[in-house]
C-alpha cells in the first residue's frame, strides 16, 4: 500500500490573484487572450493569460495550483496593476491534509517498510521512510542529494536538516557575493566641469528658440583637388576653406551673421565683422572660440588662426577674447563622424552649421555615368524668429557655389 495514494488535496479554498507589477512604472494592461476558462485545472506557473501595455506584451504566470473559479476580466478590457484578475480555488494547505490523515499515516508506516525508489540517474537506491520523504518535499530538499547515515544508507531527519543548513550557507555566500557585485557597480554621481556647465546652461537657453533646419548635399571634388595642389606650398585643411567661403557668401546675405536679443523681440543687429565661431571637442569638453573678423583675413591667416585656437584649446588657455564676441557657428562633427546633424543654435547668434564626413561615393555626371565624386553634408540651425527658409536655401546655394566652383571663390577674393 503507498500512502500518497490514499491522500486526496481538496479543493475549496478561494484565492484572489491581482494583475502582478510589470515594471517599467507601467499602471495598466490590456487582456489579450485568456489561456483558462472557469472550471480550468492549472499548476502553479502555468501561463493564464496574455496582457498588452504601451511598451510590451507578456505572459501572466499563475501564482497557485488549483481550479479557476472566476474571471474579472473579458478580452481587450483593462486591468489596474493590484487590481482582482481572477480567482483560484486552491488546494489545502499540506498541514491540513496532514492533519486529516495523521492517523491513517501512522498505521501505513507499521505496515511497510522502508520505500525503495529506483533514480534514473544512476544504479543507487533511496532508503527513506515516507515520513522523510514527505518532510524533504516540504523543505524543498532534493532527496536524491542527500547521503543518509542511517542503517544500508537509510536518510534520517538529521541528514534533511544537516543538508538543509549546508543549503541555507551556500545561498547566503552567494547573497553575499552578489552584494558585493552590485556594489562594485554601484553608479556614480559625477559633478559637471566648468566646460560642461557652460554647455549646459547654452543648450538650455537654446532648445528655447523656435529652429528652422535645412539640410544640403555639397560636392566638393574640385575644391579636394584644388586643395591638393595647395599643400604642395602649405598644408590647408578643408575647415578653413569652408570658413573662408562661408565669409564670401555672408557678405552677399549679411542677414544670416546677425544676433537677436530676445529683450527687444521686434529688432535683430547685423554684423559688419564676421566672428566665426569654430565649436572644438577639447579634452575639458565643447568648447566654441571664435576668429575674429574672418572677412579682412586671407587664407593663410585663417589656417593660422584656427590652428592656433586648437592648440590653446587643448592645453585650456581658451580666454574671454577667443570665447566672446562670435556672431555666427560651424561645428565640423564629421571630423568624429556622422553625416547629417540637428545643431542647437549658440544664442544670441541665429545661424549654425552642422558639417559632416567627407565621403567619396558614386554620382551621376552630365552624361548620366556613375563616376565617384566627394560629398560633404551641411545642417543649418536657424533662428526662425529672425530667418525664413527661403532666405537660408539662398544663403546655402551661394555658399555651395563657391565650393563647387573654387575658381570663383579665387576670382572675388580680396
Amino acid at each position: 500500500m503507498n500512502i500518497f495514494m490514499r491522500l486526496r488535496f481538496p479543493f475549496g479554498q478561494i484565492k484572489t490573484f491581482k494583475l502582478p507589477d510589470l515594471g517599467e512604472k507601467i499602471k495598466e494592461a490590456t487582456v489579450k487572450k485568456w489561456h483558462v476558462q472557469i472550471g480550468d485545472k492549472i499548476n502553479e506557473f502555468d501561463t493564464v493569460a496574455d496582457v498588452a501595455t504601451d511598451k510590451m506584451f507578456t505572459q501572466i504566470p499563475s501564482s497557485h495550483t488549483g481550479r479557476i473559479h472566476k474571471i474579472f476580466h473579458k478580452e481587450e478590457e483593462q486591468c489596474q496593476v493590484g487590481e482582482d484578475f481572477l480567482e483560484i480555488e486552491i488546494e489545502s494547505d499540506v498541514k491540513d491534509v496532514q492533519e486529516q490523515s495523521k492517523q491513517e499515516t501512522k498505521q501505513v508506516i507499521k505496515q511497510e517498510e522502508p520505500q525503495q525508489i529506483q533514480l534514473s540517474n544512476n544504479d543507487s537506491k533511496i532508503l527513506a521512510i515516507p515520513k522523510v520523504r514527505q518532510l524533504a518535499k516540504q523543505q524543498g530538499v532534493d532527496i536524491s542529494r542527500v547521503s543518509g547515515s542511517g542503517p544500508n544508507g537509510r536518510i534520517l531527519e538529521s541528514d534533511l536538516t544537516q543538508t538543509k543548513k549546508i543549503q541555507q550557507n551556500e545561498s547566503q555566500n552567494l547573497n553575499q557575493l552578489n552584494l558585493k557585485t552590485d556594489q562594485a557597480q554601484e553608479q556614480k554621481i559625477i559633478k559637471m566641469s566648468d566646460f560642461q556647465k557652460g554647455m549646459q546652461k547654452s543648450m538650455t537657453e537654446a532648445n528655447t528658440i523656435p529652429h528652422l533646419y535645412l539640410k544640403e548635399e555639397i560636392d566638393i571634388t574640385n575644391l579636394a583637388e584644388l586643395r591638393e595642389k595647395i599643400k604642395k606650398e602649405k598644408n590647408i585643411t578643408f575647415m578653413t576653406l569652408l570658413i573662408k567661403t562661408f565669409s564670401m557668401a555672408l557678405l552677399k546675405y549679411p542677414i544670416i551673421n546677425s544676433t537677436y536679443d530676445v529683450n527687444k523681440p521686434f529688432e535683430y543687429t547685423q554684423h559688419p565683422s564676421h566672428n566665426i565661431s569654430i565649436a572644438l571637442d577639447s579634452p575639458k569638453g565643447l568648447v566654441v572660440p571664435n576668429i575674429k573678423n574672418v572677412q579682412d583675413l586671407s587664407i593663410i591667416e585663417i589656417q593660422d588662426e584656427l590652428q592656433s585656437l586648437r592648440e590653446k584649446g587643448e592645453k585650456g588657455q581658451l580666454g574671454s577674447k577667443e570665447l566672446y564676441g562670435g556672431t555666427i557657428c560651424l561645428s565640423n562633427i564629421g571630423t568624429i563622424g556622422g553625416t547629417y546633424t540637428g545643431p542647437l543654435i549658440l544664442a544670441p547668434q541665429v545661424c549654425i552649421v552642422g558639417i559632416g564626413r567627407l565621403q567619396t561615393v558614386p554620382r551621376y555626371d552630365e552624361k548620366l555615368n556613375v563616376v565617384p565624386r566627394k560629398i560633404m553634408n551641411f545642417s543649418f540651425g536657424c533662428d526662425h524668429r529672425v530667418l525664413d527658409g527661403a532666405t537660408v536655401a539662398k544663403f546655402c546655394n551661394q555658399w555651395k557655389q563657391y565650393l563647387e566652383n573654387p575658381q570663383q571663390m579665387f576670382l572675388q577674393l580680396k
